[in-house]
């Protein structure tokens, strides 16, 4: 084998080793999110793993008793929370707002007898003398006021106040016994008359719930409880069959985690983990483009030798295009009829032309028979040509 040729086949076995390359990975990204979820914000009933929520989801989903939905989108039409459960989980009340369109929303919610359950990170609240700054993530328009969750918590009669820096605590009820692991680092503080404590982390109150309007609100300073991990190995069974309340409808909210619903591919490839794939194809498409522009195997001199065009001018080309449009035994005559419709034969002349016909002799060269006729018709005319030039 040349060696210019395993050269060759060498470029072409990296380029199909390198789309095969960019292949598996791809669909290693896409197994891996489909599986685990990581892809989504924490506290997503999308996520899989141990800081999602799609354990709790799934299993109230299974057990058709209940209607579980996700609310992935803002509506002008309110939807009744009437034997309805509303699950704000993952919330960082320090640096998330509430849009108007929210607020509406939440107090219909309420008006209808829904059952608002907000649970929080945690995670250390800021200092109140600092002013917090709204997430990036979050949408924002021109007609969206802000306003904090924690202010919207101090509407509703509770404060926020941090503990100790404690990883790992527990949490006591008298209604649903022991939550073994608690992860929370806030509680609630200044509570009005209305609130009643549910839980308390040493002489912390952790858990609070309210009426308000013809519905309920629970407060929850950590989301661990709800968490996948928190089902698989601190599940406390009381403490959710208490949360729910015995309502046939559970709605997780996962707009204020960033995640909405939009019409187009990117939705579709946000929700199912893709865009590691999206990357592979791009990545592909941009080494196609270029194998197709610039070659892996260098030029040879012999090669740029033969792709060389080279020109000709003018006149060749004119005998290149009568050479393939005329034949050579119709050339004599092409010659003689073109020379009638321009020149003014004599009588002489054209007796001559029909005494050459007659008499011409096919099997001489056609240069030999032009040169004789252009003779005769010389020395008929005295001056005058076949064809000139």
């Amino acid at each position: 084998m040349r060696p210019h040729r395993i050269v060759r086949v060498s470029a072409w076995v990296v380029l199909i080793g390198g789309f095969l390359a960019l292949l598996f990975f791809g669909l290693q990204t896409f197994r891996i999110g489909a599986e685990t979820g990581n892809s989504f914000p924490e506290y997503s009933t999308y996520r899989a793993d141990p800081k999602g929520l799609k354990a709790l989801y799934e299993s109230l989903e299974a057990t058709d008793l209940i209607h579980v939905s996700r609310r992935l989108q803002t509506s002008r039409i309110l939807p009744s929370g009437e034997n309805q459960v509303l699950v704000i989980a993952g919330l960082r009340p320090d640096q998330e707002i509430v849009s108007d369109e929210d607020s509406q929303f939440f107090d219909h919610w309420l008006a209808t007898g829904g059952r608002l359950i907000v649970a929080l990170r945690p995670e250390k609240i800021q200092p109140t003398s600092r002013t917090p700054i709204p997430r990036t993530n979050q949408d924002r328009t021109d007609d969206i006021s802000i306003v904090l969750w924690r202010n919207l918590l101090q509407r509703w009669g509770a404060e926020l106040a941090p503990l100790n820096d404690i990883h790992s605590a527990t949490a006591n009820s008298s209604l649903f016994g022991t939550i073994p692991r608690w992860l929370g680092r806030n509680s609630f503080d200044r509570l009005t008359s209305d609130w009643k404590v549910i839980a308390v982390q040493g002489n912390k109150d952790v858990i609070v719930e309210r009426p308000l309007a013809q519905g309920s609100i629970v407060l929850l300073a950590d989301s661990y409880p709800l968490s996948n991990e928190a089902l698989a190995a601190d599940r406390n069974t009381g403490f959710l069959v208490w949360l729910i309340d015995k309502r046939p409808g559970v709605l997780f909210d996962e707009t204020h985690l960033g995640l909405r619903e939009r019409a187009g591919i990117m939705t579709l490839a946000q929700r199912y983990g893709l865009q590691g794939t999206l990357v592979s194809i791009i990545a592909v498409l941009l080494l196609f483009i270029w194998k197709c522009q610039y070659t892996l195997v260098p030029r040879t001199k012999g090669d740029q030798a033969g792709s060389t065009v080279s020109g000709c001018s003018s006149d060749q080309a004119f005998l290149n295009l009568l050479q393939r449009t005329v034949s050579q035994k119709e050339l004599l005559g092409v010659c003689i009829e073109t020379w009638l419709k321009t020149a003014r034969p004599t009588p002489a002349q054209l007796a001559l032309l029909e005494k050459f016909r007659s008499e011409s002799d096919e099997e001489k060269p056609v240069v030999e028979r032009y040169n004789q006729l252009t003779r005769k018709i010389h020395a008929k005319s005295g001056g005058d040509v076949l064809i000139a030039g």
